[in-house]
C-alpha cells in the first residue's frame, strides 16, 4: 500500500512536471517548439514518460489548458469578487504572461478540432464569469443595463487588454498609453456611480 501511493506520487511529479514544461515551452518558443522531445528535456524525464502518461501530444495539450483553465477560473472568480471588479477585470486580461499563453493555444486551435473544442468550453466559462462580475457591479451602483449591457462591457474590458498585451508582444505600442489611461478613466467614473443616480 505504501509502496502504491509512493510511486502515483511519483507519477503525478513527471505528469506535472510534463504540464508544465509544455506551457512554458508554448510561452517562450510558441506551440510549434513543444515537441515531445523538446517537452521532455524541459521537463527533465525521458522522452518515453510523455507518451506513458499522454496518448498524443494533442492529449498533453488539452491537459495544459485544461491545468490552466482552472487556476485562472479561480483566480478570476475570487478577484472580481474585488470592490473594484471593472479595474481587476482590466487588470487580469492585461497580464501578458497569460495572454501569450492563450495566443498560442488560440493558434493551435486553428490546426487541431479537439483543442478547439476545449478552447471554446473555457472561453465560454471566463464570459460568463467576467460578464456576471460586471453585472453585480454595475446593478450595485444603479447603472442601467440596458444602456450598458455587462456582456458588452465587459468584452470591451478584455478584449482591449488582450489585444494591447498582443500588439506588445510584437512591438506595437503606438497609442497603448493613451487608451491604457483613457479606459482607466471611464472604468473609475463607471465605479464611482452612486446607487440611484443611473446613467
Amino acid at each position: 500500500m505504501a509502496q502504491s501511493r509512493k510511486a502515483k506520487a511519483a507519477d503525478g511529479g513527471a505528469r506535472l512536471r510534463l504540464i508544465e514544461a509544455t506551457a512554458k515551452v508554448m510561452r517562450d518558443e510558441g506551440y510549434a517548439a513543444a515537441t515531445s522531445r523538446r517537452v521532455a528535456t524541459e521537463a527533465g524525464v525521458k522522452q518515453a514518460l510523455v507518451y506513458y502518461y499522454f496518448p498524443s501530444m494533442d492529449d498533453l495539450f488539452v491537459e495544459v489548458l485544461r491545468a490552466g483553465a482552472e487556476v485562472s477560473l479561480a483566480r478570476m472568480r475570487d478577484a472580481l469578487t474585488d470592490d473594484d471588479p471593472l479595474l481587476t477585470l482590466w487588470s487580469l486580461n492585461g497580464e501578458s504572461r497569460m495572454t501569450a499563453l492563450n495566443t498560442e493555444f488560440m493558434a493551435l486551435a486553428n490546426h487541431r478540432k479537439v483543442i478547439r473544442v476545449e478552447l471554446k468550453a473555457y472561453a465560454e466559462r471566463v464570459r460568463d464569469i467576467e460578464t456576471a462580475a460586471v453585472a453585480v457591479s454595475l446593478r450595485a451602483r444603479g447603472v442601467d443595463p440596458q444602456a450598458f449591457p455587462p456582456v458588452v462591457v465587459s468584452m470591451l474590458i478584455a478584449q482591449t487588454a488582450r489585444s494591447l498585451c498582443n500588439e506588445s508582444a510584437v512591438g506595437v505600442t503606438l497609442g497603448h498609453d493613451e487608451m491604457r489611461a483613457f479606459v482607466e478613466r471611464q472604468l473609475r467614473t463607471l465605479a464611482a456611480v452612486t446607487p440611484g443616480s443611473g446613467r
